[in-house]
């Protein structure tokens, strides 16, 4: 290891890093946003259940789908110019999407989203590795960066609730246009870099990445909606696409084995960092990333809540996962990194078990402030978990690790969308259909059914006290629902806790020695780079 110190950052990377967060901000609000605004595009667009779930996680499931492609096109093509053409992608279908005239429509233009924002996590992170080669400053700009994610996720509903107080739904995909416009603007202040000219990107290895995740995705949320429905439909013509989609990842895992060189190399996973806070993010988002849409449709509809006033109950939330996100570096320095991981999962699955006991008993003060401490708890995981993936491969291959990370937060996140959606839809229809007025008509019930949205469109089609008492239990049965959603995630937290703990129990380094002992020619010696790191720097 050379003596002298990395080069350290400039003020023209300083001012590149006031940039880099905006492309992470602007995707990760984009998705939560539209959580407050699912409502209005139900009354005028009028999409069926699976048109709405696809509205709400299309992009999500393509951007993981094409993460891998974008990594690698950013590691042969250069961060800049991938990160400026998915920018400009990602403006123009957010303007088409503002105007769509169709459920198809905006499920097209959400598929475009999807794939314009796969490039934005891999981009990025590649930029900071050139940039800010000191581990201190490294560990920083990852914080700013992952920090503006958090705040994303959280100030969506904020922002969402304000403009729909307003404006139409359309509202929420314009903001997009201004934000996409000062990036552009400012892209000459960022590294050029013209990319490794890495080898070619294998079309069979994307094709069959997409059709797994795709096909696994989908026929698990029409097992449970099929389940839900109690109509007696079929399941196993959807465990059969969840069935192919196994398939397909086996494939694209025995492609990449055999390729010289392949869309993934597997070799990565040999790092136990690596490997190890993947597992642990997916499984954190997989628990936390659909709860803020289970919990801003229960203040909306159960609690009768505008829309503006249920985002501006987010804020704390949002400043929480500011702060917090920001003294990761710090938390790493003082306990450690796993210690950080493991402790701050463990805090954020108190948390939601508490959500899961409280929701629909006590008011919403509590409710948020139980949020909040959620925020907070998880807050500093996302760039820390970040850096030990991204930190731990060599740097030729940064983008490649960074669409990696992007794949395990990108599925976490939308298969929480789903599953959490899917669990509390299950437990809605079911305790719906158990409480349910006798009086009450049965279609009218299985309408109210579709989704808690539209219970109430149902209930005032009911004469007399009917349609109270069909809506009461509707509310009560939704109730229910983010109940379990949350109860879901709170297992999952502390499942995801145990994994860090013992996986990489010991170890006691910080995020940035890994990338110090990852500066090496592949994977495999990245792999002991890192261990030997590790080592040093623990005890």
């Amino acid at each position: 290891m050379a003596t002298d110190g990395p080069e350290r950052a400039t003020w023209r990377e300083w001012v590149g890093l006031a940039v880099l967060p905006l492309p992470l901000l602007m995707t990760a609000a984009d998705m939560s946003v539209l959580f407050l605004a699912l409502p209005s595009i139900a009354a005028d667009l009028g999409p069926g259940s699976t048109q709405l779930l696809w509205i709400t996680h299309v992009c999500d499931f393509l951007a993981v789908g094409f993460a891998l492609t974008m990594g690698r096109l950013v590691d042969r093509l250069g961060a800049r110019r991938m990160l400026v053409a998915g920018a400009a992608v990602y403006g123009t279908a957010s303007l088409a999407a503002a105007y769509a005239p169709a459920p198809e429509a905006l499920i097209g233009m959400r598929a475009v989203l999807g794939i314009a924002s796969a490039t934005v996590m891999p981009a990025v992170l590649s930029l900071l590795r050139p940039m800010f080669r000191a581990p201190a400053q490294f560990s920083l700009a990852v914080a700013v960066v992952m920090s503006a994610f958090s705040v994303g996720m959280a100030i969506g509903p904020p922002l969402g609730g304000l403009l729909l107080e307003h404006f139409w739904w359309g509202a929420v995909f314009l903001i997009n246009v201004p934000v996409v416009a000062v990036l552009l603007l400012s892209a000459p202040m960022l590294p050029a870099g013209r990319g490794a000219g890495a080898g070619r990107v294998d079309m069979l290895s994307v094709l069959l990445s997409l059709g797994a995740i795709l096909s696994v995705v989908y026929g698990f949320q029409e097992i449970a909606d099929a389940q839900a429905g109690g109509g007696g439909e079929a399941v196993w013509p959807h465990a059969a696409v969840v069935a192919a989609g196994l398939v397909l990842g086996a494939l694209f895992v025995r492609r990449q084995l055999r390729l010289a060189d392949p869309l993934l190399d597997l070799r990565l996973f040999a790092i136990p960092a690596f490997s190890v806070s993947l597992g642990g993010m997916l499984l954190m988002l997989l628990a936390y990333g659909g709860a803020d849409l289970l919990l801003t449709q229960f203040l909306q509809t159960v609690l009768g809540m505008s829309p503006g006033r249920a985002g501006l109950l987010m804020v704390a939330p949002a400043a929480a996962a500011l702060i917090s996100g920001m003294a990761a570096p710090l938390l790493t320095r003082s306990f450690g990194a796993v210690r950080t991981m493991a402790g701050g999962l463990l805090i954020a699955g108190a948390a939601a078990a508490g959500m899961a006991a409280l929701v629909g008993r006590a008011g919403p003060v509590v409710l948020i402030a139980l949020v909040t401490v959620i925020a907070l708890a998880v807050g500093p995981l996302f760039p820390v978990f970040t850096e030990l993936v991204v930190g731990s491969a060599p740097e030729e291959r940064s983008g490649t690790a960074a669409a990696v990370n992007d794949v395990g937060g990108g599925l976490g996140q939308a298969l929480s969308v789903a599953t959490l959606g899917s669990i509390s839809l299950v437990l809605y229809q079911g305790a719906l259909r158990d409480t349910a007025p006798e009086d009450a008509p049965e279609a009218a019930v299985r309408a109210a059914g579709e989704s808690i949205g539209g219970a109430g469109a149902v209930a005032e089609g009911l004469p007399g006290e009917a349609g109270r008492a069909l809506l009461d239990s509707a509310n009560a049965a939704f109730t229910t629902g983010v109940q379990g959603g949350y109860a879901f995630g709170a297992v999952l937290l502390v499942l995801a806790a145990a994994v860090v703990g013992w996986f990489l129990r010991g170890d006691r380094a910080d995020a940035s020695g890994r990338r110090e002992g990852a500066e090496a020619a592949g994977p495999e010696e990245a792999a002991e780079g890192a261990a030997a790191a590790a080592d040093t720097r623990s005890g």
